[in-house]
């Protein structure tokens, strides 16, 4: 065996690494946490998909938006106008705008790394995977979660938020080519009170998913599922502590994901 046909048998590997980042309204400061985890330890990720605020930060972060840059965006917004009730059934037009002007009216091709969203189809409860188009009208679709938001239309169908579907899409990221996969997980795992909602508010709304996180766990390679007990989608006030109760979360699964990781690149198998 010659010396370069020895040094590239050994040479590390190049993999593809993926986002899956789950719902959770307010809670997605949490995942910021995780970000900042994966920055610190020079982990960049090549493809993402994301559900709901997780989509809102998951396409940021394709188009190369740091964990500071996003959380800078997200402190611009009062987000505790959420909870006045004049807002309730309110359209997506305003948080279009936000997300248009802040990713330059941009299409989910343009993005600088591929990305995907989660919407939940209202009339038939299937999930759809926002892949091309408008960004912001992907992002709308995957967070407008009733009664806060109006479904969102579409090529003349009508979408709300995928976590009624897929909360952390894991199985759709490994669509993209992810040969490792992390997911964050921000569910308090509550899916029959949801569906009770959504069956009141639209009556045509057929729930499907009995567990919209099952795939998220079934193909991560790791999950980080931060310990929000006490925190709900419309805690905004508490952004920073969710931010660092994310952050320790990451850092503690650090050694695990690190080591997947080199693993991989060094040919070894999958356990």
């Amino acid at each position: 065996m010659g010396f370069l046909s020895f040094f590239y048998r050994f040479r590390p590997k190049k993999i593809k690494l993926g986002l899956a980042l789950g719902s959770g309204g307010a809670k997605g400061f949490a995942t910021l946490g995780v970000l900042r985890a994966l920055e610190e330890n020079n982990l960049e990720f090549d493809v993402v998909g994301g559900t709901s605020i997780g989509s809102i930060i998951g396409a940021a972060y394709a188009d190369g938006y740091t964990s500071t840059d996003i959380l800078e965006l997200l402190k611009r917004v009062d987000f505790t106008e959420i909870k006045n009730l004049f807002m309730i059934n309110m359209d997506t037009t305003g948080l279009f705008g936000v997300i248009d002007r802040t990713l330059g009216g941009k299409n989910i091709e343009e993005l600088k790394k591929p990305f995907i969203a989660i919407g939940t189809e209202v009339e038939t409860g299937d999930e759809h995977v926002f892949k091309s188009g408008s960004v912001a009208t992907a992002l709308c679709a995957s967070s407008s979660y009733p009664p806060f938001f109006k479904p969102v239309v579409s090529n003349g169908k009508r979408y709300i938020d995928g976590a009624f579907c897929n909360s952390v899409p894991a199985d759709r990221v490994k669509e993209l080519g992810a040969d490792f996969i992390l997911g964050v997980d921000l569910s308090d795992h509550q899916p029959k009170e949801n569906q009770s909602i959504l069956s009141k508010l639209i009556p045509t709304y057929e729930g499907k998913v009995e567990e919209p996180w099952a795939k998220g766990y079934e193909y991560s390679d790791v999950m980080i599922n931060p310990d929000l007990t006490g925190y709900n989608s419309v805690a905004f006030r508490a952004g920073a502590e969710m931010y660092d109760i994310g952050y320790r979360a990451a850092i503690e699964k650090m050694p695990e994901i690190l080591k997947i990781i080199n693993d991989l690149k060094l040919g070894k198998k999958k356990k």
